[in-house]
């Protein structure tokens, strides 16, 4: 919504008609009023207009709204207008107070006491949150709901008289202008004037809440060694080609482990595709028969005739690259001798330079040199791609020269090869038709990585591969992510082309981390080329043994491989970092677990060992910034502690029966605040919420807009579909009534009952398991409390079943403190 001019043309406008009442406007009746004034006042001073506010609307209980402002449902605001012989009288205030509290207004003035109660039901049928009353010289503005309080005892905007409505018109308009209804600036700015406010999170009382802890020197070794034999590995030459026969694991949408449905999984990239059709599977066309026996079973979507590159889609982390380098690790010999492999990272090789074009055509010879032996800037290159070129020269006037001047004709034989190679992007085409034609070989070139850089290079790199293709002397591949595709399939240069489009879905988290894990033990008991590792002068036998722990802790818990497969969302990157982190973690009391597993070598980590180094990270006490997959679903943003429960609603819906899906499963967001307005939240908080849940990934649009694609603060997130990601509903299935995610978040979340907090406040620094579990089980039944006292009864989400059934959790804990209690004793 948006007014229909500038505040000043409103001002002006309101003194107009303030300068042309009647002489009798003072025995106006409603009906007078409204057509004389307040219609005025709505349209030409506040800039209203048709279809955001309509009269004389009735309810489903038979109330008769005399105004309704904003469109949609429900609206934003009601406004009840009086006679203007219906005088407020107000008690006399010393001073300009704009903002006064209500009920003294109401003792003092039986008309304003029986508008405003006629208002308020108006309100609470529509479930709209602000009231308005107006006289015509007076208007009251105020809440009509507030949380835990009555809207009599909340706080007003008052304007008494015109000459307040010229002086404050500002203020006014700031209130009750359509941009200012939309924003819903009335009730957020009364609720900063109520006290108590927002209570203050239990983390301030920490003296550093935000301190990293630091590794011990074995800690610090272990993590080293896990990020060289975890990460690194699959970067060393000596150790690629038996990590990717060892450790790929094919690409498989159907994840036994994701909690999202089949269908939403194949889904994934359909809105990618043409007409909502969605695209081959990367994996479906190009397929590994067996040892080295590499099959292409669609040679009319990938082919060297082919004028087009492919555009290989798939989200961050998916496993883009290591599918390209299995693709070529997995040739037969012969044919493997008969391919070139140039793959191009763009996101690290090509940060630092500014032409993108000319470092693709300068990389593309450097990788023909240094791996194939082929330099196409040689001589006897140059004279054998341009053998029919230089016949013609011999025929032209300057080639004449050989008879009169062998010197003379060497020298400009060898400036017209010298200008053919010079000419960059003409003779590298020309040396890849001759290697694919002359030679007969298969070139396969991959732009990785692009959607790393900027919008710009991205275009500009695609541009390349086009260029390329339409050569049909190679096959180009240029792996994108989904919103970079999207944005460039809408306003940039994709938008030009009917593109080849091919997609690659995550593979099995526990699958990916299970073979890395054993790759790993067998590099570093020196069983895969031991050489590799020849450098290293650190004890190995410490990392192999948390390696077996970890592995074996992966292989036989259900638990641990429904959380890495969920939590990370299908971002194979971001379970080998959080994997890798773990190795080391200050937050894992790793010496204890090599000890116990060297002893008696079937130790199996318990869940609640990774799930802590995944809430803290390298961080003492959980924080905004110290986990890169875990939310806070209780925090909130206003003083109402049912928000404690708002995010978690909010995903369950998304994931539940209840709403209207598309077909991908998605949610219109108007939808979805609609059905949490019922539940009496407010737009501003169920933004916030939805904001907060995009970036953290609990919950996606279709291109993934916070997440990846940036959204402007005035951008309203009703514009956008949404769903639940696997993030999101391990969160508030499993994850955020446990033990480890209570404990974790306690102290970072207002708490508004005073004993809860006291308690928690008295924990807050503690890392005592005792002192940490009486903190969390305090928070936990705070939360209960919460739960009991606003009645939600939705099916979709029950926070009581939740907690029951992370009982055990909290269970397990209590059992360690009694033992080691017992043992004290003892």
């Amino acid at each position: 919504m948006q007014a229909a001019f500038e505040l000043t043309d409103g001002l002006a406008n309101l003194k107009s008609i303030l300068a042309s009442f009647p002489v009798d406007a003072l025995h106006w009746s409603e009906a007078q009023n409204r057509f004389q004034f307040i219609d005025r006042l709505l349209v030409e001073c506040l800039g209203w207009q048709q279809p955001n506010m309509a009269v004389e609307e009735y309810d489903d209980l038979g109330g008769r709204a005399d105004y309704l402002l904003g469109n949609g449902m429900p609206p934003k605001a009601v406004l009840e207008a009086k006679k203007e012989s219906k005088h407020f009288d107000f008690p006399p205030v010393s001073g300009v107070a704009p903002v006064r509290k209500l009920r003294p207004l109401l003792a003092a003035s039986k008309e304003l006491s029986a508008a405003v109660n006629q208002v308020i039901p108006y309100c609470a049928v529509r479930g709209v949150s602000i009231a308005i009353v107006c006289n015509g010289p007076q208007l009251v503005l105020f809440q009509a709901y507030i949380p835990n309080l009555s809207p009599l005892d909340g706080e007003c905007y008052v304007f008494d008289g015109f000459e307040s409505y010229v002086n404050n018109f500002p203020l006014l308009w700031k209130l009750l202008s359509p941009e200012g209804v939309a924003e819903n600036t009335a009730y957020r700015d009364l609720s900063l004037h109520r006290n108590p406010r927002m209570p203050q999170k239990a983390s301030t009382s920490i003296a550093e809440p935000n301190k990293h802890r630091y590794r011990s020197e074995f800690q610090e070794n272990l993590r080293s060694l896990s990020s060289l034999l975890l990460e690194e590995i699959e970067d060393n030459p000596k150790l690629k080609s038996s990590f990717y026969k060892e450790c790929y694991v094919p690409l498989e949408a159907n994840n036994r482990h994701l909690l999202l449905s089949k269908k939403l999984i194949e889904s994934r990239y359909k809105r990618v595709g043409e007409n909502n059709i969605a695209p081959s599977a990367l994996d479906s066309i190009a397929v590994v028969e067996g040892p080295g026996k590499l099959k292409f079973t669609d040679p009319t979507a990938i082919s060297a005739g082919s004028s087009r590159p492919v555009v290989v889609i798939g989200d961050v982390g998916v496993g883009k690259t290591s599918f390209f380098e299995n693709l070529y690790e997995n040739l037969e010999g012969t044919e493997k001798a008969n391919t070139y492999f140039i793959h191009l990272d763009l996101g690290i090789k090509a940060t630092l330079t500014v032409d993108i074009k000319a470092f693709v055509l300068s990389e593309i010879a450097t990788v023909l040199k240094k791996k194939y032996g082929v330099d196409i800037e040689s001589e006897d290159f140059a004279n054998a791609i341009y053998h029919h070129d230089l016949l013609d020269f011999d025929k032209s006037v300057k080639g004449a020269l050989k008879r009169i001047d062998p010197d003379g004709y060497e020298k400009e034989r060898i400036g017209f090869l010298n200008e053919k190679v010079n000419r960059r992007d003409l003779h590298l085409q020309a040396s890849l038709g001759h290697l694919a034609h002359g030679r007969n070989k298969q070139i396969i070139l991959i732009l990785d990585n692009a959607d790393q850089r900027s919008f710009a290079v991205q275009q500009e790199a695609f541009l390349i591969a086009q260029e390329l293709a339409a050569t049909r002397n190679l096959i180009v591949f240029v792996s994108l992510r989904p919103s970079t595709f999207y944005v460039s399939k809408t306003t940039g240069a994709l938008s030009a082309y009917q593109n080849k489009i091919l997609t690659i879905s995550p593979p099995p988290a526990d699958e990916v981390i299970q073979k890395r894990l054993i790759f790993a033990v067998r590099v570093a008991e020196g069983k895969v080329e031991p050489a590799a590792l020849s450098g290293i002068r650190i004890r190995l036998s410490n990392v192999v043994s948390f390696l077996n722990a970890t592995l074996r802790s992966v292989r036989t818990s259900e638990p641990i491989r429904q959380f890495l497969s969920n939590i990370t969302g299908g971002n194979t990157r971001a379970v080998i970092e959080l994997i890798t982190g773990f190795f080391g973690s200050p937050n894992v009391d790793s010496p204890k677990i090599v000890r116990i597993e060297e002893e008696k070598g079937d130790y199996k980590i318990p869940l609640h060992e990774f799930t802590k180094h995944a809430l803290l990270g390298e961080y003492a006490y959980f924080n905004a910034h110290s986990s890169l997959v875990a939310c806070n679903l209780f925090d909130i943003s206003s003083a109402d502690p049912r928000e404690h429960f708002l995010a978690s609603l909010v995903v369950a819906y998304l994931h539940s029966n209840a709403p209207l899906l598309d077909n991908d499963g998605f949610v219109a967001g108007q939808a979805l605040i609609s059905e949490m307005l019922r539940h009496g939240f407010f737009e501003d908080q169920i933004r916030h919420a939805i904001r907060k849940l995009a970036t953290k990934r609990l919950i996606e649009t279709p291109h993934a807009h916070y997440r990846e694609l940036s959204v402007d603060d005035h951008e309203l997130p009703d514009q956008f579909h949404y769903r639940a990601t696997s993030v999101g509903i391990y969160h508030i299935r499993y994850w955020s009534a446990s033990f480890a995610f209570l404990d974790a978040v306690s102290t970072d979340t207002p708490i508004f009952d005073d004993d809860a907090r006291a308690e928690v406040v008295k924990y807050a620094a503690s890392f005592d398991i005792e002192k940490r579990y009486r903190k969390a089980e305090r928070f936990r039944q705070y939360l209960e409390t919460q739960w009991h006292a606003f009645s939600f009864n939705e099916n979709y989400y029950n926070f009581v079943e939740l907690l029951a059934a992370q009982d055990h959790t909290f269970t397990a804990v209590k059992t360690v403190i009694d033992r080691g209690a017992l043992q004290h004793r003892k």
